[in-house]
């Protein structure tokens, strides 16, 4: 286990808790998508053997164990996933409070991060040729695409929704709709969704709510509809296994082409997180609109500017531990 890595679960596991940022994007600004990337990629149906071989006690079978653990990485993923459900464990209701009372601030952060943070994959780029750039517009275009497509009225509604929702309490089993071709779908969803999210720039949730399912999925869990959540985790398992294929494929092919297309991603995401946004009330809940640019500089707006600055320079400051780490290598090596 690694304090860093952990740490650096933490910070994804708030992430995929806002609505519209990726936890993808964060684990490129970290500096650990590929890593995170081919670990994923590496889980297979050996990996499933030698775990239920071990059961036996046999001394090869433990070494065999053993050998996998670090062929996937094992360490790595164990401490992002733990990283990942103590925030949205501990952190989930104090995230849900500072979007409630101080929206801008808090988006104001990530925001920061995100501007910062886009130097990570832009250093990776090894050429930065006619088609990187193409890569990057068409990229910012998909990910603009995908979170301006909901118009006002839109949002409006889907809050009523929500609301109406909360208001009727825990649904009933029969009320949820099981017939082959919406199984089916949910299947699909999942696979969507849980692809989206390995995604830097695309929040997973809100191409959920694009889709038609978001809700389905909130009704689903308050109901305990085991069919329809099972269903949709089913997809969410091929999701995982084959986009991380995809992308692990892509990076190994088309480097540099993969990663502007990542950087694309992250810059276009900012269009979701701009803190300023147009505001309407629906049950008593202030619903965030159509992005806006403040009309005047008070103090809101001056604490939002901050934590902006400060999410900016804990990027910096993970991008200096890395560099010390990378400097020490070597001479680490050397001694040897």
């Amino acid at each position: 286990m690694n304090l860093i890595d952990i740490l650096r679960g933490i910070v994804i596991g708030v992430a995929n808790i806002i609505p519209g940022v990726s936890g993808g994007t964060l684990a490129l600004v970290l500096g650990i998508y590929e890593r995170l990337i081919g670990a994923i990629q590496n889980i297979s149906f050996e990996t499933l053997r030698a775990t239920t071989g071990v059961l036996r006690f046999n001394r090869s079978n433990w070494k065999a164990f053993t050998a996998e653990l670090r062929r996937i990485d094992a360490f790595f993923l164990a401490s992002i996933l733990i990283g990942a459900l103590i925030s949205i464990g501990a952190l989930a209701k104090v995230m849900t409070y500072l979007l409630e009372h101080y929206h801008d601030p808090t988006y104001g952060f990530f925001c920061g991060l995100v501007v910062v943070s886009a130097w990570v994959p832009f250093r990776l780029i090894g050429k930065h040729s006619f088609s990187s750039i193409l890569a990057v517009i068409l990229a910012m275009v998909c990910v603009i695409a995908v979170s301006s497509s909901g118009t006002d009225e839109q949002k409006i509604s889907r809050a009523q929704v929500k609301y109406d929702l909360e208001q009727q309490g825990t649904l009933q089993s029969e009320e949820f709709d099981h017939s082959p071709a919406r199984l089916s779908y949910m299947v699909f969803a999942g696979a969507v969704g849980i692809s989206a999210m390995i995604l830097p720039g695309i929040s997973g949730s809100f191409l959920l709510l694009l889709m038609g399912v978001y809700f389905d999925i909130l009704k689903s869990i308050a109901g305990l509809d085991v069919v329809t959540l099972a269903a949709f985790s089913i997809g969410c398992l091929i999701g995982i296994v084959a986009f991380t294929r995809f992308i692990n494929f892509a990076l190994k092919k088309w480097y540099d082409m993969t990663v502007s297309f990542l950087l694309g991603l992250v810059l276009g995401s900012l269009v979701a997180i701009w803190p300023f946004k147009g505001t309407a009330e629906v049950g008593g809940r202030i619903v965030y609109l159509s992005n806006r640019m403040p009309s005047t500089f008070g103090a809101n707006e001056a604490v939002t500017v901050l934590a902006a600055v400060a999410g900016g320079l804990i990027v910096l400051l993970f991008i200096y531990i890395e560099n010390r780490k990378a400097e020490q290598k070597p001479i680490s090596a050397s001694a040897k």
